[in-house]
């Protein structure tokens, strides 16, 4: 029978068979077709490269920006705003909503990104009102206003201030048992256990060291909370930063119809399969809990920056920290940094989420940059910094 079989047609078959069997071993393993999608990034960055706009008129470093983003970032769709000092606005966009490029709807200034650890500006800022407006102060003791913490087995836990949380030191180590971590290590403590604070201890004496920590605005979300009548965190933020004037909107643990697609590909056996929830977003209101676009953040940031001292720039002058050094001081809200004393000074704001950065930097001018990436950087912290350097340089110049 086989004899009669050409060897085109014998060709043909084996092509086939090939098929088949690259075809069913992607299909039934998803690690090696999420490893597939990977490789394709080059070409997605390229197509959405070539899909950068701009206002008229603005400086020609923002689509620079964006072009960096998407082909060394791993950020197949961006936004950046620009708010000048004097107030002119200019923005650029660049990607496609969706997974597949040219089959989704481009990006637009209007789509939505999460925010991430921006949102703790907002935190911040409403805290720092409280302080103008009388009702405590950044020596307020948390237990002053967290009336569960009454019996700690560390007492260390009474001397917790605000200012302390606003900075980041107090006590709360991120990585340990009782450091609450938003990827769920430790314990579950805020805002559904806050009595559970009287049974941690704390990983080092407050006001020792910085040692970042989401618990710690957690807390601060809480205490606004506390001194709002006991409305809920986000019916305050949402009501004094008039949300419903704009598209600043808290998230869920889904996505939003607006909102963009992140770049973010499961390729280990125990990664997060879905980034929506892999974090509890309600728990995570005054950390982690805000989306947005560009411009709206752009917009109410410059606005917090402009307020009386002190604001989200305002730094603890009692705090020593090397302000050359990206990251390593750590104001009432951003971090600021000056490669030496003769230098100006630029405050930036970061955050990550899976598959998705974002980054807000202020100059002493009071002009904002707003960066929202739906990607990571492979080498993280230094990818990051890049960008950082890159907008410093064209903000100070």
């Amino acid at each position: 029978m086989f004899q009669n079989i050409r060897k085109c047609d014998l060709l043909i078959i084996i092509i086939l068979l090939l098929v088949v069997s690259v075809f069913g071993y992607y299909y039934v393993n998803s690690l090696a077709r999420s490893q597939l999608w990977i490789k394709t990034y080059p070409v997605r960055a390229e197509l959405s490269a070539r899909q950068i706009r701009c206002s008229n008129d603005g400086p020609l470093w923002l689509a620079d920006i964006l072009r960096h983003q998407t082909k060394h970032n791993n950020a197949p769709a961006n936004q950046i705003a620009y708010i000048e000092p004097n107030g002119t606005l200019h923005h650029c966009e660049n990607g496609y909503m969706g997974k597949y490029p040219i089959l989704s709807d481009s990006v637009t200034e209007k789509t939505r990104f999460r925010y991430a650890s921006v949102t703790k500006l907002w935190t911040a800022d409403a805290i720092l009102q409280l302080i103008k407006d009388g009702k405590l102060s950044l020596d307020t003791p948390l237990s002053d206003i967290i009336s569960e913490i009454d019996t700690p087995k560390d007492t260390r836990i009474n001397d917790i201030t605000i200012s302390q949380l606003l900075l980041h030191r107090a006590g709360f180590d991120r990585y340990s048992i009782f450091g609450q971590d938003m990827f769920g290590i430790g314990k579950d403590i805020c805002p559904n256990h806050i009595n559970e604070l009287n049974n941690i201890t704390l990983g080092f004496d407050p006001d020792s060291k910085m040692s970042y920590s989401n618990l710690g605005y957690c807390l601060l979300g809480e205490v606004i909370s506390r001194l709002n009548e006991d409305k809920s965190y986000k019916e305050v933020i949402k009501k004094q930063y008039n949300f419903s004037e704009n598209g600043i909107q808290f998230v869920s643990n889904s996505a939003m119809s607006d909102e963009v697609t992140y770049n973010y590909v499961e390729t280990g056996l125990t990664g997060y399969a879905d980034i929506y929830t892999a974090f509890d977003y309600d728990g995570l209101a005054s950390a982690a809990g805000l989306s947005g676009n560009a411009i709206d953040l752009a917009q109410q940031v410059k606005i917090m920056a402009a307020k009386p001292s002190p604001n989200i720039i305002s730094m603890d002058e009692q705090v020593s920290c090397d302000k050359s050094q990206i990251k390593d001081c750590y104001g009432y809200a951003m971090v600021p940094y000056q490669p030496n004393k003769q230098s100006a000074t630029l405050y930036y704001r970061d955050g990550g989420l899976l598959g998705l950065s974002t980054l807000v930097a202020i100059d002493e001018r009071g002009g904002v940059v707003a960066l929202l990436s739906n990607g990571t950087p492979d080498n993280g912290k230094v990818g990051n910094d890049t960008v950082k350097m890159m907008i410093y340089d064209q903000l100070i110049q």
